[in-house]
């Protein structure tokens, strides 16, 4: 017996052994991409990084949209972009559209090939992505048929269907150069702790078929305490297969009333409702939203705003009544950094230098350029200019690339800008850069056709994408139950000697 005993002793060992070795298994081991030391400093390769990127929707979102596939177009924009000097860009790995998620579950290794194509493509122009995970709040919900608030319900589809995407690409893109950090979402927290009893309001818009209007209701609404769930649990997934890149949650500005309706919603009703207050954050509030909107493992605190007026009125919008002061831009932008500082976490400005009604104003490049001195004075080491749905420099647009293209040759200059080593001897981790599979036509419907035959549950494609398939549970299972087995025979064997 007691042979036996050490024999079930010694396979549960090694099966522990070799649970803990996958488990630890190094991705991004070279050190890819953006980091963020204790300080909340930004670092590449070892170097504190500054500069001025943009954003680029379009690059991933409309080529996966397209019924063509064609790669021209976003191949194009990333050379221009390179050629103004444009050191990264954010995109999101996914599309605003609720049906992309279908078509993700059908053929994921479709998806896949698409997204390959766009990081070897920004590998070849020598740009880093910021990769969006799901860039609207209200599509996962909609597309596992569940509610807005389920984002913060541990165990939910939504939440679960969230993890296991993200695991899908944190862990296939872990190795690749051209990802420098990693973005939960777009904007989550303007929706939350928003609620509206009669249901007219802070709503899913018209076009989501999985959400008919008859089924609304206050759990359609979710609260800055159930975000910041989904922000811990997604990012915590990210954690697991990078432990080394940037997190950031990609959040808007944190609105000048956050810290009330956020007390609000604690108040909530047994319907998941709330009665809202308006009453304008102090400082000491807006740092807490601050850190509270941005809970560990994510170490970025990030914020977007636009410099124009989204009403029509026509004016600048480079002054802010905020803590019951009147701001400069230099002044807000630097408040955010700051809260980000003593948190010990970067500053990520996503979103800046969108002029809306005075993008066709004479001066506009003139107050681009306050702006972009704004973000520098201010400390911010990184921003993104929002610019593309599709690329191109023509009018304003190129004007507002020349300037960041000298912006960024003086931070080279400078030494504040290294970026040669990120690209240096990483042919050996990139061999999609020049041999991604291209699908034909026939192949394409070919595949659609058995996608379409399969009986894949909603979130089966997510889970286990393929050639991805994760064996530790099974492993741990078998560990634990040896051990189990292990400890009640030896206790029997104790007892029947007494």
């Amino acid at each position: 017996m007691k042979k036996i005993i050490i024999l079930l002793l010694t396979f549960a060992l090694l099966s522990t052994q070799l649970v803990f070795a996958e488990g630890n298994k190094e991705m991004n081991g070279k050190n890819y991409g953006f980091h963020v030391e204790s300080d909340g400093t930004i670092t590449l390769e070892g170097e504190p990084f500054y500069g001025f990127g943009v954003n680029y929707y379009a690059a991933f979102a409309r080529h996966v949209e397209s019924e063509e596939q064609r790669t021209d177009e976003f191949k194009a924009g990333l050379a221009g972009l390179s050629s103004y000097n444009i050191p990264f860009i954010r995109i999101p790995l996914c599309s605003y559209l609720p049906t992309y998620y279908d078509l993700f579950d059908r053929d994921p290794e479709r998806v896949f090939s698409y997204m390959d194509q766009v990081l070897d493509e920004c590998y070849k122009n020598h740009i880093g992505v910021v990769c969006s995970l799901m860039w609207w709040s209200s599509v996962v919900p909609a597309h596992v048929g569940g509610k807005r608030s389920d984002i913060g319900v541990i165990g939910s589809p939504t939440l679960e269907y969230a993890k296991n995407y993200t695991k899908a690409i944190v862990e296939r893109y872990a190795d690749h150069p051209a990802v420098w950090a990693w973005e939960v979402g777009n904007e989550y927290n303007l929706d939350a702790d928003l609620c509206d009893k009669e249901f007219k309001i802070f709503l899913w818009p018209d076009g989501i078929a999985s959400m008919p209007k008859e089924n609304i209701n206050g759990y359609d609404y979710y609260t800055s305490e159930e975000l910041r769930t989904f922000y811990t649990e997604v990012a915590k997934v990210i954690r697991q297969y990078d432990t080394y890149r940037m997190i950031t949650t990609g959040n808007g500005e944190m609105r000048p009333f956050a810290y009330a309706i956020y007390k609000s919603s604690q108040k909530m009703s047994k319907d998941h409702t709330w009665e809202m207050r308006w009453n304008g954050n102090t400082r000491k509030q807006f740092d807490e939203m601050n850190a509270y909107m941005t809970p560990d493992p994510i170490d970025t605190l990030s914020f977007h705003l636009q410099s124009g007026s989204a009403d029509g009125s026509n004016k600048y919008v480079m002054e802010f009544d905020m803590f019951g002061e009147r701001l400069s831009s230099e002044e807000y932008f630097k408040a955010y950094y700051d809260t980000a500082k003593a948190l010990g976490k970067a500053c990520y400005f996503g979103e800046f230098g969108d002029m809306l009604d005075m993008e066709s104003a004479p001066d506009v490049i003139e107050k681009f350029k306050e702006v972009t001195d704004a973000i520098s004075a201010s400390g911010i080491q990184i921003a993104s200019l929002w610019q593309f749905q599709d690329y191109t420099d023509a009018g304003v647009a190129g004007e507002k690339l020349k300037v960041l293209s000298d912006l960024n040759l003086k931070l080279k200059t400078d030494g504040k800008q290294k970026t040669d080593a990120a690209w240096a001897d990483k042919t050996d981790v990139t061999e999609t850069v020049t041999e991604t599979e291209v699908i034909t036509e026939t192949e394409k419907g070919t595949e659609t056709e058995k996608a379409a035959d399969t009986d894949e549950t909603v979130t089966d494609a997510v889970k286990e994408p393929a050639a991805q398939k994760n064996y530790l549970p099974v492993i741990l299972g078998i560990s634990a139950a040896v051990i189990a087995v292990c400890v009640i025979t030896a206790v029997l064997i104790k007892k029947k000697k007494k």
